[in-house]
């Protein structure tokens, strides 16, 4: 019998350890990105424009994919399970190249089992090539009005408030006011996602009863003036801010004055921004709500 040799060779010990460091990483990768029974709501930091991630179990909605394939791509890593490449459910909240360039790349990478869209006349490359796809590719897609509820199940629900029937005409920005406005809630935590939406919507929020009374508003049009009237924000009566935008960006978003109405609203430790923040993360079990930064 051949006696065993009394050393390991230095080449099998470091093959071990790369394998078990290797195996090490799997499972730190799994046990941060593994689903909980909670939701999770993150502002993702995608530059000058858009994208809203709902995380609940192993389900995923995302809402718009803001101006960047680049960078959708990489928060979308950081969010979802790396094993993970089904997201449930797509919203373009309205054709805007800042919220639906990012979704261009979504579509392909990902299989995308429906699609939520205005019905809203518009012509731009990167929109058409965003319909083409949609439509190439089979996903169940459809239109939608205010008045939509959509169980995500779990408790969560996610309420259509905008755009009207019939849809407003003569405004500011029609593309812009005809946008999709969604409430969503789980328990006693509410959250209302007002996309590019301007005063004028608003205004025929408030004046509809649409139920905005929210926990946490997603601040309209990036901050700019058109939007967060003091009227409307009287009757959101939201506890936290949170300000979608890029740095230098050519509008000067977030406006002073809203920024001011805000703190004077709901003072200056309640408002959050991407541009200071990252992306930004809500985690809440319908009662309680934790916060967190990437910055």
């Amino acid at each position: 019998m051949k006696k065993m040799p009394d050393f390991i060779p230095k080449a099998y010990i470091k093959w071990v350890l790369l394998l078990l460091a290797a195996v090490a990483m799997l499972l730190w990768l799994f046990a941060v990105t593994a689903p909980d029974d909670n939701l999770h709501v993150s502002f993702l930091d995608v530059g000058q424009g858009d994208a809203i991630l709902i995380q609940k179990g192993d389900q995923q909605v995302l809402i718009d994919g803001g101006p960047s394939p680049q960078k959708i791509g990489l928060e979308l890593g950081e969010k979802m399970p790396f094993w993970d490449r089904t997201i449930e459910m797509v919203v373009l909240t309205h054709p805007s190249a800042d919220h639906v360039t990012g979704l261009v790349e979504v579509l392909n990478r990902y299989n995308v089992e429906q699609v939520l869209y205005p019905d809203l006349a518009y012509v731009s490359g990167i929109y058409d090539e965003w319909l083409r796809l949609v439509r190439q590719k089979g996903d169940k897609y459809s239109f939608v009005r205010a008045g939509q509820q959509i169980d995500l199940g779990g408790g969560v629900l996610l309420e259509v408030l905008n755009p009207p029937r019939p849809l407003l005409v003569g405004t500011e920005s029609d593309i812009d006011n005809n946008g999709i406005v969604l409430r969503l809630s789980m328990g006693e935590i509410s959250f209302l996602l007002t996309a590019d939406t301007m005063w004028e919507a608003e205004l025929e929020l408030v004046h509809s009863r649409a139920k905005l009374n929210s926990t946490i508003l997603k601040v309209g049009h990036h901050g700019s003036t058109t939007s967060t009237t003091p009227q409307f924000l009287v009757v959101v009566n939201p506890s936290i801010a949170v300000i979608s935008v890029g740095s230098d960006n050519e509008y000067g978003h977030p406006a002073d004055g809203v920024i001011k109405r805000l703190e004077e609203t709901i003072g200056v430790g309640n408002i959050y921004c991407t541009i200071d923040d990252g992306t930004i993360e809500f985690i809440t079990d319908g009662e309680r709500m934790w916060l967190k930064k990437e910055k």
